[in-house]
């Protein structure tokens, strides 16, 4: 990975949690949300359990998600 910036995490219960990052990858920005655990040291490491995002598609996904709780 390029680059990245975590802007946002949640807690999913002891020893789990989901972190929502802006990256970048070959020059291109993405929105990733990834499921993390926590290591027998402490560590918090990434599973294969996640979704990126063209950083293109965010505005469509806020628009939606804003019309959904409307």
């Amino acid at each position: 990975m390029d680059e990245e910036r975590v802007i946002v995490e949640f807690e999913r219960g002891a020893g789990q949690k989901v972190v929502v990052r802006r990256t970048r990858f070959k020059g291109k920005e993405y929105l990733d949300l990834r499921q993390f655990f926590q290591g027998d040291d402490g560590q918090w490491l990434p599973t294969k359990k996640g979704v990126s995002l063209s950083w293109e598609m965010c505005s469509a996904l806020i628009e939606a998600l804003q019309k959904e709780t409307a």
